[in-house]
């Protein structure tokens, strides 16, 4: 064998040996080469990457109040609050999916070119409570991202004339109203006392009665 032969041979093996890496590396994303260049200076490999398809990576939401404050992590919400939420992320224009748990889906939202997916999303009024997740999920990619939050639970109490002649309602909350009962408790301890306190004093004057008469 020529030392040109050899030298072609040569090549046509180390190409060989590139597109079998290029097809066991690839599969894994989907993608594969196209086709193996004839032998030859200069020639190349072309491979063909399927639409929509990422590296491995992952995505993140974020969630601020109507007006755009940032709520922090775990913050309180209540059912109708507004929140402003945006995930990152995600494939370049596909449907990304948005839900509050099984059966709570809340509808989709396009991401950008930038794998950004924005929506304005209303707490649903029937929203029991206790821990919440709000989930955004990629349909391409498959990506996931959430936001975790606790609902509580308003009660409104009525004060004034129920009339409507100038009544309304305070806004309290379960641990406030714990707060009352547990007072009126007291004040009917404290009333009870003063009751039986009082019967004691009549008693004794009434024992003692007798014994002033005779003296």
């Amino acid at each position: 064998m020529s030392n040109r032969n050899a030298i072609r041979f040569g090549r046509r093996l180390a190409r060989g040996a590139l597109f079998a890496v290029l097809t066991v590396g690839l599969a894994a994303l989907g993608a594969a080469p196209s086709a193996l260049a004839e032998p030859g200076d200069g020639q190349s490999v072309r491979v063909t990457v399927p639409e929509h398809t990422m590296p491995p990576g992952q995505a993140s939401l974020a969630c601020a109040g109507a007006g755009g404050g940032s709520l922090g992590d775990n913050p309180t919400l209540h059912p109708g609050d507004e929140l402003s939420c945006t995930g990152t992320g995600f494939a370049a224009g596909e449907r990304v999916a948005m839900s509050l748990g099984a059966g709570r889906d809340l509808g989709t939202v396009d991401a950008g070119q930038d794998g950004t997916a924005r929506r304005d999303i209303s707490l649903p009024a029937d929203l029991g409570a206790g821990r919440r997740t709000l989930t955004f999920e990629g349909g391409t990619s498959k990506r996931t991202a959430s936001f975790a939050f606790t609902v509580t639970i308003v009660a409104n109490v009525p004060i004034g004339p129920s009339d409507g002649g100038g009544g309304g309602s305070l806004p309290r909350t379960g641990a406030s109203l714990i707060g009352f009962a547990g007072a009126g408790v007291g004040l009917i301890v404290i009333g009870g006392l003063l009751t039986a306190m009082g019967r004691r004093r009549t008693l004794r004057r009434a024992l003692a009665a007798p014994g002033e008469e005779r003296g």
